[in-house]
């Protein structure tokens, strides 16, 4: 099964290269647009991975920088952002905008990462305790196998010298 043209993803230093821009050019236009709630798709290491679309929506911020915008207004217009300074803080991070991107307010975001790193830690506690108690509980029972043993054995030793000494006396 052969992958659509579309469905390629492409790293930086290659897809700068289809670009035939510098990685740095290309990873200041890419931050231009998501300042403006564009979203690059990432991988588990965080980096950009840059498909068709994406490198189509850069071939068009180019073209507008190449007609006089700069990167940062022709960021805005391509991504379609209105200007939200004039908002309170609560309703601007509320709006949606068309790219079904929700923003969030920085306190709201670390509130989020807190609960998530709460939920996280409480998990590995759990499963420390879990483990502990199982690991405790085996260590009891070798050490009461063992003990178990060397009480037959004195038992036997003990056994064996009174045989010894009822011979001898004759008992």
């Amino acid at each position: 099964m052969r992958a659509d043209e579309d469905s390629i993803g492409y790293f930086t230093k290659l897809a700068s290269e289809k670009l035939e821009i510098t990685k740095n050019k290309l990873r200041h236009l890419t931050m231009a647009l998501e300042k403006y709630g564009y979203l690059f798709t990432r991988n588990k290491s965080n980096q950009r991975i840059y498909f068709q679309e994406d490198l189509g929506t850069i071939k068009q911020l180019l073209e507008q920088v190449k007609n006089g915008l700069t990167i940062d207004d022709a960021a805005q217009t391509i991504c379609g952002k209105k200007d939200l300074s004039h908002l309170p803080a609560n309703v601007a991070h509320d709006l949606v905008s068309e790219h079904d991107v929700v923003t969030l307010a920085s306190d709201e975001m670390h509130a989020m990462i807190e609960e998530v790193a709460a939920s996280a830690a409480k998990q590995a506690a759990d499963r420390v305790i879990e483990n502990f108690g199982s690991e405790f509980e085996r260590r009891i029972e070798l050490r009461d196998k063992q003990l178990m043993m060397r009480l037959r054995e004195a038992t036997e030793a003990k056994r064996h010298k009174k045989g010894l000494v009822a011979k001898l006396l004759g008992y």
